[in-house]
């Protein structure tokens, strides 16, 4: 396996300033943040920055050019993020250490504001001087603040379109009548969708709830995604088949390892070292299946 191969398929963790970590892969990742939903989140910050003028274009500089110089920054910045995350998935370390998001951040801050010191003195002939206090500590807290939400909010959005469109592609294409009952299909030691092929248990490493479709997980490889209703996936296993964590997770007793508190809030942690959260109406059923296991 190349090295490219190896550093796109490596998982790895992200710590956000707020120590919120994310398991990543950047296999998965990499279209999510390029794909249209990360692009209109960026383009709130992107007018944020430019209504609200921190370092003073608009006395120097036409409207137009400040939003282009504004764009051009921030691209930058996006490039750097990727860059310095790809070239860390590489390494071995990223195998055990945890990778704080704004270390990455910094250096992009940096970069981004060589470029807009060079580019805007540039555009304003001179007339335009770069202050570093007190703009820049609005713009590096702006950023840490962006890099948590979007770590939060826009790259699991960015994941739930991507998959519910490629499920939406797949479902169109199957053959299902309409204005019939859908009726899903109980096999031994395997679970049925309509208009899918029956998935065999013991190749289930855990389910997401995704709104109107279900994330099926395996030890490796991409997810599946299937148009269904966790529902109903559980309506066609047993608890010796595994637990719902969460309104929206379901482990299998084969990933499962052991119960962990983090930040005051309960994980399942699986044998591959991903967290599942564990809500807390379930945490005292989720620790008796344990003790059984």
């Amino acid at each position: 396996m190349s090295i490219l191969t190896t550093a796109l398929n490596r998982p790895f963790q992200l710590l956000d300033a707020f120590g919120r970590r994310y398991r990543v892969q950047l296999k998965t990742a990499l279209p999510a943040i390029f794909s249209m939903t990360s692009l209109l989140f960026f383009g709130v910050l992107l007018l944020v920055l430019w209504i609200s003028d921190p370092v003073d274009y608009h006395d120097y500089i036409s409207a137009p050019a400040a939003l282009l110089l504004w764009a051009a920054g921030l691209a930058i910045a996006l490039f750097t993020y990727v860059g310095l995350i790809f070239l860390w998935s590489m390494s071995a370390v990223s195998r055990s250490i945890t990778l704080p998001i704004s270390a990455v951040g910094l250096v992009a801050f940096l970069l981004s504001t060589v470029f807009h010191k060079v580019t805007g003195s540039l555009l304003s002939q001179g007339l335009w001087e770069q202050e570093l206090f007190p703009s820049h500590i609005y713009l590096l807290l702006t950023q840490i603040g962006f890099e948590a939400l979007y770590l939060r909010y826009g790259l699991p959005k960015s994941f739930q379109d991507i998959a519910a469109r490629k499920a939406g592609d797949a479902y169109d294409r199957t053959a299902v009548p309409l204005q019939t009952e859908t009726t899903y299909e109980t096999h031994d030691n395997s679970v049925t969708f309509a208009g899918e092929q029956a998935i065999p248990l013991n190749e289930i490493w855990l389910v997401r709830a995704l709104e109107h479709y279900v994330e099926i997980h395996g030890r490796s490889g991409e997810p599946r995604v299937v148009r269904a209703r966790i529902t109903d996936f559980l309506e066609q296993v047993s608890e010796a088949d595994g637990i719902q964590t969460h309104r929206s997770w379901w482990v299998s007793a084969s990933a499962a390892k052991e119960l962990v508190t983090e930040g005051g809030k309960r994980f399942l942690a699986l044998q591959d070292g991903q967290k599942i959260p564990v809500s807390r109406g379930r945490h005292p059923d989720v620790s008796a299946w344990l003790g059984k296991l």
